[in-house]
C-alpha cells in the first residue's frame, strides 16, 4: 500500500494485490535522473498520487553509439555489474542494458525482539538479474513511435517473524514488462501522446526450498495492462490546456484461492496561464475504479467513482522571491486484497493545502512551506488470533508541518539541506501515526578539488511510534570520487560511519558499516 505514485519514463509502475510496487530495486545504472512533484498530485495522476510523483526517466539515447559499465563491490559481499550499449543512428535511438547484483545482507530480524519465536540467526541474502531495452524512431517530422522492454528476477531471504521452528525462508520475484509509445504533433500547438504497456509478475514463497503452503499455495501472479493518452494543446502564448484518459486493467491471483480484478477509467483535463508576475493552475480528473473478487466461488465487488482538483497560485515577489500556495483533493481506492477480505471499504479520501516561500539566485535555492493534510475513510487493518488481516475504515487523520529545503554553493561547497517538522495524528483514536518521525532532516556538504570529490552526509530521524517506540537516530555517510579520464570515474563510498544500530520497524534490523568501491566507464 503506497500513497507515492512511481512512473517509469511516466508511465505507472505496476502494484501487486496489495498495492506494493513490484519494481522497487530499479538498477541506478538504468536511470538517467529522477523527477520529483511533491506534493498531493491526484488530480493529475489518479489514485495514490496524494503524496507526491516519482518519474524515474531511464537513460536517454545521446550521440553515436558506444559501450558504458561499471562494476562494485563492497562490505557483506555486495556486488554489482552492468554493461550496456546505445546511441543514435540517423532517426533512430537505443539503448540495451544488462546486470547482475547481488549481497550476502544481514539477518533481517533481531531475536531478541522475538523471543516467543524462533529466528533463522543466519546472514539474508539477495540476488538479481536484470536487462532493459529502448528504442525509439522518429517516422517523420511530427511523428516518433518507439518500443521498451524491461525484465528482471530476483531472490531475497527473510526470516519468519512467527516461525515455530527454524527454517529458511526466501522470495522470488519475476517481472517484464513490454511498452510502445507514440508522439505526434497534431499541430504547431497540438501535440499528444499515447503510450500502452503490458506488465507481469510471479511471487514464489518458498519455506525450507519449496513453496511455503503456510498461506495457501505460495505462488502470486499478476498482471497490467495500462493505456494512456496525453495531450498539450496551447491556447494562446501564455495559456496552455492539457487533456487525456488513462485506462487500467489488472488481474491477481494465486492459484487456487482467489481470482481478482481491477479495472480503473479515468479523465483529466487542467489549464495552466500566465500573467504578468502571476501564475494559475486549474485541474479536474475523475476516476472510476471497479474491484471484483472470485473466492471459492463466491463473486464480490466493490466500486469507487472519484473527483479530484487542484487549485494553484504563485506571484514573482522579486527576480529572486516567489510566493506560492495550492488546494488538492485525491483518493486512494481499496486494493484488490483489501476487497478480498471486506467487500464493503469505501475510498480513502484526502484534502491538502500548502503555501510556498523560495528564493532563487545563480548558486542558491531554499524554499520553505507549510502543508496540511487531511484524511478520511483511512484504510487500516488488525490481526486476529491466527494472524488472519482484516481491513477497515477509520474515522479521520491529519498531518501539519512545515519543510525546508536548500542547495547553495558556498565557499566552494556544495551544500543541501532538508529538514521536515510534522504532526502525524490519528484524530479518531487521538495518537500518533506510526512509523512516522515528528522531525527528520538531511545535510550533504561535497567539494571538489582538481579531478577529485569529497563528500559527507548526515541523515537523522526523531522517534516514532511502532509495537514498541522505536527510538530517534542518526548515520553519516562519507564519500569521495576522481575522474581518472573523460571515460572512467573511480568512486568509494562508507556508509553508517559509526555503525549505529536503529530500526525503522520495530525487531527489524538495519545495515551497519559499510565500505564499497565502484569503478564507472561511460565514454562522453
Amino acid at each position: 500500500m503506497t500513497s507515492l505514485l512511481v512512473m517509469i519514463d511516466g508511465v505507472r509502475v505496476q502494484t501487486d494485490q496489495l498495492a506494493g510496487l513490484t519494481m522497487t530495486d530499479m538498477p541506478l545504472s538504468q536511470i538517467e535522473r529522477i523527477e520529483i512533484l511533491r506534493g498531493n498530485a491526484g488530480a493529475l495522476y489518479g489514485e495514490s498520487a496524494i503524496g507526491g510523483v516519482l518519474n524515474i526517466m531511464t537513460r536517454q539515447s545521446k550521440g553515436s553509439p558506444l559501450a558504458y559499465g561499471g562494476i562494485s563491490y563492497g562490505t557483506r559481499g555486495t556486488s554489482d555489474v552492468y554493461a550496456g550499449y546505445g546511441g543514435g543512428l540517423d532517426d533512430l535511438k537505443f539503448d540495451l542494458n544488462a546486470g547482475h547484483a547481488g549481497t550476502n545482507g544481514f539477518s533481517a530480524i533481531n531475536p531478541k525482539y522475538s523471543s516467543s519465536y524462533v529466528i533463522n540467526p543466519d546472514n539474508d541474502g539477495f540476488k538479481s538479474a536484470f536487462a532493459a531495452g529502448k528504442l525509439e524512431k522518429k517516422v517523420t517530422r511530427d511523428l516518433s513511435i518507439g518500443i521498451r522492454l524491461n525484465v528482471k528476477n530476483s531472490t531475497t531471504d527473510y526470516d519468519n517473524l512467527y516461525a515455530s521452528a527454524l527454517q529458511t525462508n526466501q522470495f522470488k520475484v519475476k517481472t517484464n514488462s513490454t511498452g510502445i509509445f507514440g508522439q505526434l504533433a497534431l499541430s504547431d500547438k497540438w501535440i499528444s501522446n499515447i503510450d500502452f504497456s503490458n506488465s507481469n509478475y510471479l511471487y514464489e514463497d518458498l519455506k525450507n526450498g519449496s513453496l511455503n503452503t503456510s498461506y495457501y499455495v505460495g505462488r502470486y501472479y499478476g498482471e497490467q495492462n495500462l493505456l494512456r493518452w496525453f495531450n498539450t494543446y496551447e491556447l494562446q502564448p501564455e495559456t496552455t490546456a492539457t487533456f487525456g484518459a488513462d485506462l487500467n486493467r489488472e488481474t491477481f491471483g494465486q492459484s487456487t484461492y482467489y481470482d481478482l480484478s481491477r479495472n480503473t477509467n479515468a479523465y483529466f483535463g487542467g489549464l495552466t496561464h500566465r500573467h504578468e508576475k502571476w501564475d494559475f493552475q486549474g485541474n479536474l480528473r475523475n476516476d472510476n475504479v471497479r474491484v471484483s473478487n472470485v473466492s471459492s466461488g463466491v463473486t464480490s465487488s466493490n466500486s469507487t467513482n472519484t473527483k479530484s482538483t487542484l487549485l494553484g497560485a504563485g506571484y514573482q515577489l522579486s527576480e529572486i522571491w516567489r510566493i506560492s500556495s495550492t488546494i488538492s483533493s485525491g483518493f486512494r481506492a481499496p486494493n484488490a486484497y483489501e476487497i478480498s477480505v471486506n467487500s464493503a471499504l469505501v475510498a480513502e479520501t484526502h484534502k491538502s493545502q500548502e503555501v510556498g516561500l523560495s528564493y532563487s539566485n545563480t548558486d542558491t535555492l531554499i524554499r520553505t512551506s507549510y502543508f496540511s493534510s487531511n484524511t478520511k475513510n483511512a484504510i487500516t487493518y488488525s490481526t486476529d488470533s491466527s494472524f488472519n488481516d482484516y481491513y477497515y475504515n477509520v474515522g479521520e487523520l491529519q498531518n501539519k508541518g512545515v519543510e525546508f529545503s536548500a542547495r547553495t554553493l558556498a565557499f566552494g561547497n556544495n551544500i543541501k539541506i532538508n529538514a521536515v517538522s510534522q504532526n502525524p495524528w490519528n484524530v479518531t483514536d487521538n495518537t500518533s501515526l506510526t512509523r512516522r518521525a515528528k522531525k527528520y532532516g538531511s545535510f550533504d556538504i561535497s567539494r571538489s578539488f582538481k579531478d577529485y570529490q569529497l563528500g559527507a552526509k548526515l541523515f537523522a530521524s526523531g522517534q516514532r511510534s511502532d509495537t514498541a517506540t522505536l527510538s530517534g537516530y542518526s548515520t553519516w555517510a562519507f564519500y569521495a570520487s576522481q575522474k581518472i579520464d573523460n571515460e572512467w570515474i573511480a568512486r568509494l563510498k562508507l556508509e553508517n560511519v559509526f555503525n549505529h544500530q536503529y530500526q525503522q520497524i520495530y525487531s527489524y534490523n538495519t545495515p551497519g558499516r559499510g565500505i564499497f568501491a565502484t569503478l564507472q566507464y561511460q565514454p562522453k
